[in-house]
């Protein structure tokens, strides 16, 4: 038996096993334990707390309210051993565990991952869109969560850290590449590559140009600023993305009048505030920052 399994009651580490998988076969197999006696040992936690820890929905079983909280709750105590354990054995650097998308990790966050890794601080990276990477911080699974758009609910911690303006993204002998700045109703009858339609930011541009009259057409579908970039500068279309975006050459930005900046927010629990703040500490006072 590991110092952490000492450290940790039985019946949480268990719960939080059961948590990550989700089955109870493969959970009993990962605990080296039957799997009857691991149906014993949640039943058990499940009476004591006087809660449903998870239902049956079909043939899968999720967490109830009760049982996310919970698997949180394990987690953040398996966290605490770990670094216990690290600090016993003269090791005090705590591990920094991020879920963010891809395009945040790249030109948003990117450089304080660098500076907090030269401070010392291992960082943990899970790529994650916005519900993936709060799911991944409400179950424990992550210390800190980037997200855009709106702020998260107030049931986590959470600070702006970012905006910035939109640009029209356009080859640079587009008539409108020279122009200082564009308003929506200049994109009128473009060939736009966008996200998904599924995805906050399509949903947000469509409701813009419906509300400004502007007509355009879907050249692709893809995800990721990385992508729309890409594509734009194949030629396919034109694209919309956000001002932080690195553009290849060939290709310019030109901030757009009439549609919002898109915020970034970091956001955590109040159990893990003590890990987060010095990346925290990273972000300048929030300000439109210039396209590059």
């Amino acid at each position: 038996m590991t110092g952490r399994e000492l450290l940790e009651a039985d019946a949480l580490r268990s719960f939080a096993v059961f948590a990550e998988h989700r089955n109870f076969t493969t959970a009993a197999a990962a605990l080296h334990i039957s799997q009857p006696a691991l149906h014993v040992k949640i039943r058990k936690l499940a009476t004591a707390l006087d809660v449903e820890l998870y239902e049956r929905e079909g043939r899968r079983l999720s967490l109830t309210a009760a049982g996310e909280r919970l698997a949180a709750y394990a987690l953040d105590c398996r966290r605490r051993a770990d670094e216990f354990l690290r600090e016993l054995h003269h090791d005090s650097t705590p591990t920094l565990t991020i879920a963010a998308g891809r395009g945040a990790l790249r030109w948003v966050i990117g450089e304080a991952i660098r500076q907090v890794g030269r401070q010392g601080r291992r960082v943990n990276v899970i790529t994650a869109d916005r519900d993936a990477a709060l799911a991944a911080l409400r179950a424990g699974r992550a210390d800190l969560a980037v997200i855009a758009h709106d702020p998260p609910t107030r049931q986590v911690e959470a600070t702006q850290i970012a905006a910035y303006r939109q640009v029209l993204v356009v080859d640079e002998r587009h008539p409108l590449a020279e122009r200082r700045a564009v308003r929506l109703r200049d994109l009128d009858g473009l060939d736009l590559v966008v996200p998904p339609a599924d995805r906050p930011h399509r949903r947000a541009l469509t409701r813009a140009l419906l509300d400004a009259g502007v007509r355009w057409q879907v050249a692709a579908e893809v995800d990721g600023w990385d992508l729309l970039v890409h594509l734009a500068g194949l030629g396919v279309g034109a694209t919309v993305v956000n001002g932080c975006v690195e553009l290849p050459d060939g290709l310019r930005a030109v901030p757009i009048h009439g549609l919002p900046q898109i915020r970034y927010w970091a956001t955590w629990r109040l159990p893990r505030a003590e890990l987060v703040g010095d990346f925290l500490g990273q972000f300048p006072p929030v300000a439109e920052r210039a396209p590059r």
